[in-house]
């Protein structure tokens, strides 16, 4: 390695290939909220996965604490990992005692990439191979897979080849396929089908963590999702990985279907399986609906199969602080955790309401604040919360009605 540019991201120095001449300011500007691209530098790096890697160190520091791991070192794997940021961040900003615990190995096959990794952290042993191959080679712990497009090519083998308790952090860059704007590979890649609507990223979400527990369950594992988000132009799913075949069969019940508009039969039905909190009531817009509820596939109100379960952890969701990110990863993290601890106490609760829709079923001008909602909604009683989401959304436990009748009284 010649030339280099140092880039600090967190409170993480790298060194990375210089940025191409000719690249003017606004190129590089827009560079910095989007998938990047070897045209920006001759080694692959993304620096709109900033908030991402922020969140994989948070979450890192936590279950290093946590009792899930239950050894002193940690078979550590990022299996697609370029220039190395996630582990040169993982090195720099963990607390020393709980790096040291690591067993860290990156995985590329472009070598130009790993000569900066290894420049970024000399002491990691990094192999210039095909990610599914170094997948086979360990019991891993803790698997971090980010693609190009599609992780589903890696799953089986990082399934495959974890440890008896594992977590996984899976990034999925091919969201027209799993929101559904491109039917054909939502389809062939995933088994399924989105409707493009207001709903469809949340959908995406559940599509590929229904798709992880699917793969761990055809290797007698099951997961726990800790944290899943959509940020731009991608798809983030991390979940806990422990064989169990008894909970492995037990794997339709955390999947099913999202409907539109449902029927007053649909949402009874979603309601007493408890993956509908606001009710029975006629006329909203969407429900979540159990797999063995019996649906058409070429009704184009369904999407799914999905997973029906809670996305999140709550536990993990309190530690996701201003405060703490702060600490940990300096001062530009608050981005990655804006929102999270406040949506800690709703974790179980498979609810999203995006306010643009309200004025549809409501006697109300325009969509109301998202602050105002959920004051409104707790002041009668209800849990809610600001939802970290691409458009203004709560969660929230309350009733149809109630949420209609405070969002019109937002404006009184």
């Amino acid at each position: 390695m010649s030339e280099y540019e140092v880039v600090l991201e967190g409170r993480t120095q790298h060194r990375l290939p210089p940025a191409k001449e000719g690249r003017s300011e606004k190129q590089l500007e827009r560079h910095g909220k989007g998938p990047a691209d070897r045209a920006h530098r001759s080694a692959f790096h993304n620096p709109a996965m900033a908030d991402c890697r922020t969140r994989s160190v948070l979450l890192m520091d936590y279950m290093l604490d946590n009792e899930w791991f239950n050894k002193p070192q940690i078979h550590t794997l990022d299996a697609l990992c370029a220039t190395g940021s996630r582990i040169n961040r993982w090195l720099t900003e963990l607390p020393s005692k709980k790096a040291d615990r690591l067993l860290l190995v990156g995985a590329d096959l472009d070598e130009d990439a790993l000569n900066y990794a290894r420049e970024n952290c000399p002491d990691v042993k990094f192999r210039n191979e095909d990610a599914r191959q170094v997948l086979l080679s360990s019991g891993w712990q803790w698997i971090d897979i980010d693609p190009f497009g599609s992780p589903v090519p890696f799953l089986d083998s990082a399934m495959q080849s974890s440890a008896r308790r594992a977590v996984m952090e899976i990034t999925a860059t091919d969201t027209a396929a799993l929101t559904g704007s491109s039917a054909s590979a939502c389809l062939r890649r995933y088994g399924a089908k989105i409707r493009t609507d207001e709903m469809a990223h949340d959908s995406a979400m559940r599509l590929l963590i229904a798709t992880v527990a699917r793969t761990a369950a055809q290797h007698d594992r099951c997961i726990i999702p800790l944290l899943s988000s959509w940020d731009s132009h991608h798809i983030r799913v991390s979940v806990k990985v422990h064989r169990s075949i008894q909970t492995a069969n037990v794997l339709e019940e955390s999947l099913g279907w999202r409907i539109a508009s449902p029927t007053p039969d649909e949402l009874k039905a979603a309601t007493e399986a408890g993956i509908h909190p606001q009710g029975d009531a006629p006329g909203q817009p969407f429900c979540l609906l159990p797999f063995t509820y019996p649906v058409r596939r070429d009704d184009k109100r369904i999407s799914g199969p999905l997973w029906t379960g809670s996305l999140f952890d709550g536990d993990v969701l309190t530690t996701m602080t201003v405060d703490r990110a702060l600490k940990l990863c300096g001062d530009d993290a608050e981005t990655a955790v804006r929102h999270w601890a406040g949506e800690a106490e709703l974790a179980e609760t498979p609810s999203l309401i995006i306010t643009d829709m309200l004025p549809k079923f409501c006697n109300v001008n325009g969509p109301p604040k998202v602050v105002d909602l959920v004051a409104g909604l707790q002041e009668a009683g209800y849990r809610a919360a600001v939802a970290r989401w691409g458009a203004p959304a709560i969660r929230t436990d309350a009733p149809w009605p109630v949420v209609l009748e405070v969002a019109e009284a937002c404006f009184d």
